[in-house]
C-alpha cells in the first residue's frame, strides 16, 4: 500500500512557502508505475517546481519526494486533491479517487527586516610602477552583524585596467570575514599620491544592496627605479616696509635646519626668495619647477597675498591671477602654503588646479604661523604624506600656542578629480 502526503511548515497569505509530496511504500512487495498529480485549490497558486511526482519502481518502506513552492493568496481552511494511481506487487492497478490534504493559510505576517549589509574596503598596494603593467590589491571586510551573500569591487582611475579585471565579484562572506581582490592594471600618471576610487556594492540573502565608494591614494614610481621622493621647496616672502615686520628670516631659517637636520635630508631642496614681487613669481616657478610653493608673509581680508612693489611698497596679488598662474604650473606643483592672514580665499581657489592648497581662515599670529610651517616640514622630513603632514603641523602650532588655540585657522584643500 502507498501513502501520499503533503507536508509545510505553514503558509501565510503572501508568503512564498514550500509543500513537500512525499509518497511512502508500507506494504510487503514492490509496487510500480506510481504517478501522483498534485491538484491546489484556487487560493493557493504553484510558483515554482512540478506538481507532478512519478516514480517507477517503490521498493517496501522506501520513500520519494518531490518539492513544489506556491504562494498563498488568501486566508483560511483549503483542501488539495490529486490524481494518484499505481500498480500493486501482483501488477494490478489501483486509483486513489479521494485523496486529500488539508491547507490552512494564516494570514499575512510582518517580516523583520535584516539591517542592510556593512562593509569596508581598503587596498593594499601603496606602490605602483608607471608605464607598466602590475597589480592593484586590495580587501572587503565584512563589518556588519549578517552575512554578505553576494559582492562586486570596481575601481577608477588615472589606469588601464586589463579587460579580463575591470570587476572582481565574491561569494559569501560571513560576519568579520573578509574577501581579497586584485586588479592587473598600467599607472598613466606618476606621484606620491595618485587617486584611485574604489567602488563595492554588495547584497544579503533578502536581496538588500549597498554601494559605497572610497577615495585611496598610491604612489606611482617612475618604471625602470625606485621613486625617489625628491621634494623641491619654493621659499616666497614679502614684508612690505608699511607693513607689521615679520620674522620671516628666522622661519626659513629654521625650516632649513629641519630639513638638514633629517634622516631624508638628501630628498629636500629648498630655494628662498624674499622681497617678492609679483614679476618675480613667474619667473620662480618657471627657473626651480617646484613640488611645494610656500609663500609667507602677510594677507588682506579679500584673500591676497601682500607683495612688494620696487619701491618696498606693498602690492597685493589678485587671487584670479595668482590661480591663472597655477593652473598653468599644475604639472609639476603638487601642494601650496599660503602662510599669511585671511588666505583662504586665495587656497581655495589655487585648489581648483593644485592637489593640495593650505590657507588661514582668519588672523594668524607670527609665532604660531612659524610653529605651523616647522611642524610641517618636520612631519614632511619625517617622510609623512601632504595630509597627516598638515594635521601634525595643526597640532604643532596648538602645542606651542600655551593655551591649545588656533587649530580651526588653518584649513586644507584638496582639489577635485
Amino acid at each position: 500500500m502507498i501513502t501520499a502526503e503533503v507536508l509545510t511548515d505553514g503558509l501565510n497569505v503572501g508568503r512564498a512557502t514550500d509543500l513537500t509530496v512525499r509518497l511512502t511504500n508500507h506494504g510487503a512487495g514492490v509496487c510500480t508505475n506510481v504517478v501522483f498529480t498534485l491538484r491546489l485549490p484556487p487560493q493557493v497558486s504553484a510558483v515554482r517546481g512540478s506538481k507532478e511526482l512519478e516514480v517507477g519502481r517503490l521498493a517496501p518502506g522506501e520513500s520519494r519526494s518531490a518539492v513544489v513552492r506556491v504562494r498563498p493568496l488568501r486566508a483560511g481552511s483549503w483542501t488539495a486533491g490529486a490524481n494518484f494511481s499505481f500498480r500493486d506487487p501482483r501488477g494490478a492497478a489501483c486509483r486513489v479517487p479521494d485523496f486529500s490534504a488539508p491547507l490552512v493559510v494564516a494570514p499575512p505576517v510582518e517580516e523583520i527586516k535584516a539591517p542592510p549589509p556593512r562593509f569596508e574596503v581598503a587596498l593594499a598596494t601603496p606602490v605602483l610602477t608607471h608605464g607598466e603593467w602590475d597589480i592593484l590589491r586590495g580587501s572587503l571586510t565584512n563589518i556588519g552583524p549578517t552575512p554578505i551573500e553576494w559582492g562586486k569591487v570596481s575601481l577608477r582611475g588615472p589606469f588601464t585596467v586589463d579587460p579580463g579585471g575591470t570587476f572582481a565579484e565574491f561569494g559569501s562572506l560571513p560576519p568579520g570575514g573578509q574577501a581579497s581582490f586584485e586588479f592587473p592594471l598600467r599607472a598613466s600618471e606618476a606621484g606620491r599620491e595618485v587617486p584611485v576610487h574604489v567602488m563595492a556594492v554588495c547584497a544579503d540573502r533578502t536581496a538588500q544592496r549597498v554601494q559605497i565608494s572610497r577615495r585611496f591614494t598610491v604612489q606611482v614610481s617612475q618604471a625602470g627605479k625606485a621613486d625617489s621622493g625628491q621634494i623641491r621647496i619654493l621659499y616666497l616672502s614679502a614684508n612690505p616696509d608699511s607693513e607689521q615686520r615679520l620674522r620671516l628670516a628666522r622661519e626659513v631659517r629654521d625650516i632649513k635646519e629641519t630639513l638638514r637636520k633629517s634622516a631624508h635630508r638628501e630628498r629636500f631642496e629648498l630655494d628662498d626668495h624674499g622681497a617678492l614681487r609679483p614679476r618675480d613669481l613667474t619667473q620662480a616657478l618657471l627657473d626651480h619647477k617646484p613640488r611645494i610653493v610656500h609663500f609667507s608673509g602677510h594677507g588682506d581680508e579679500d584673500g591676497r597675498f601682500i607683495a612688494e612693489n620696487a619701491g618696498g611698497g606693498q602690492q597685493p596679488l589678485p587671487v584670479t591671477g595668482v590661480a591663472a598662474l597655477f593652473a598653468e604650473m599644475a604639472g609639476t606643483v603638487e601642494c601650496v602654503l599660503v602662510n599669511a592672514c585671511y588666505s583662504e580665499t586665495m587656497a581655495k581657489a589655487l585648489s581648483e588646479h593644485i592637489d593640495y592648497v593650505i590657507g588661514m581662515r582668519s588672523w594668524i599670529g607670527d609665532r604660531s604661523a612659524m610653529d605651523f610651517s616647522v611642524g610641517f616640514y618636520q612631519a614632511l622630513a619625517a617622510g609623512l604624506a601632504i595630509e597627516p603632514a598638515y594635521r601634525l603641523a595643526r597640532a604643532s602650532m596648538m602645542t606651542g600656542d600655551g593655551h591649545g588655540r588656533g587649530g580651526e585657522v588653518p584649513v586644507l584643500f584638496r582639489k577635485e578629480h
